[in-house]
C-alpha cells in the first residue's frame, strides 16, 4: 500500500527484546516491519490511497498525484513544463498518455515498464501475507547501509521478479529497496531510499524518497500529502477511448 511514493508498500504484533541475541528470522523481521507501519489489521482495512508529491529531477520540478485502489488499480499523473503524463493500470491493461511522444492519444504499454507498473499496482506490496500470495523471502544477512545496521531481504515474486529490501535494524522500516530492470538491451538497477518517516492516521509514511539508477541519483521525491480510504471512481483507472 505505502509503496505509492513506492508510494509505496507501504503485521503481527511481535515483541523484540532490546539486545536480543538470537538470530532474526524472516517472519520476525516481516512482522516487525508491518507492525512499525501501523499493524496488519489496520493495513488490511485500507482500500485506497491518494498521494501528492513534488519531484526534483535534473533541475526540473514536477508535481505528482498517485491513486491506488485495492486490489491492484493504479494511476500516476505527473505535471511539468506544460505537460501531463499519465500511466495507469486497470487490473488487466497498463496504459499511458504522454504528450512528449508527439501524441496525446492513450496507448497500451508493454515490456519492462508495464511489468514495473503492475508490480507497483500491487496494493499490499510483497510483505503482507507473502507466503499465502506465493512470494519467497530470503534473509541475506545483517549489513551496514550508510553507517546504520540493516537487515537485507531478497524477495522473489510468483513471476520470478526479484526485489531487495533493506530494513532498519532498530525500527524495522524500509530504508532502501532495489531491483533490476532490462530495457533497450541494457540492465538497470533502480533503487529507492526512504527517510523522514512521519505518522499519518497511525501509519508510518516516508515523506522523502531518493531514486537512483545504476548508482546515479535520478530524482528526489518529497511527499506533500497522503490520504487513506478516499473514494475513487473506476474511470480513473480505465483507458479512455481514443477521440476521433
Amino acid at each position: 500500500m505505502l509503496r505509492a511514493v513506492r508510494v509505496g508498500a507501504i503485521v503481527l504484533a511481535t515483541a523484540f527484546a532490546a539486545g536480543a541475541s538470537h538470530a532474526q528470522t524472516v517472519d520476525e523481521l516481516v512482522a516487525k516491519n508491518l507492525e512499525a507501519k501501523g499493524g496488519l489489521e489496520k493495513l488490511r482495512a485500507v482500500n485506497s490511497v491518494k498521494s501528492t508529491a513534488r519531484i526534483q529531477s535534473q533541475g526540473v520540478e514536477t508535481s505528482m498525484i498517485l491513486w491506488a485502489k485495492r486490489p491492484n488499480l493504479f494511476r500516476r499523473e505527473m505535471q511539468g513544463q506544460g505537460n501531463t503524463v499519465i500511466i495507469a493500470f486497470d487490473g488487466k491493461t497498463v496504459w499511458a498518455i504522454n504528450p512528449m511522444t508527439g501524441s496525446s492519444a492513450p496507448q497500451a504499454v508493454t515490456g519492462p515498464l508495464a511489468d514495473m507498473t503492475r508490480e507497483q499496482a500491487d496494493f499490499d506490496g510483497p510483505l503482507i501475507d507473502y507466503k499465502r500470495r506465493g512470494f519467497t523471502i530470503e534473509l541475506v544477512g545483517k549489513e551496514t547501509l550508510k553507517d546504520r545496521p540493516v537487515y537485507h531481504l531478497k524477495i522473489t515474486s510468483t513471476t520470478g521478479q526479484i526485489q531487495h529490501y533493506y530494513l532498519d535494524a532498530d525500527s524495522g522500516l524500509e530504508v532502501k529497496t532495489s531491483q533490476t530492470m532490462a530495457q533497450g538491451g541494457r540492465t538497470m538497477e533502480i533503487s529507492s531510499e526512504m527517510s523522514n518517516y512521519q505518522k499519518v492516521n497511525g501509519f508510518a509514511v516516508p515523506f522523502s524518497l531518493q531514486q537512483s539508477m545504476n548508482g546515479n541519483i535520478a530524482a528526489q521525491i518529497t511527499l506533500e500529502k497522503i490520504e487513506f480510504n478516499v473514494p475513487m471512481d473506476q474511470s480513473l483507472f480505465t483507458m479512455p477511448a481514443e477521440k476521433k
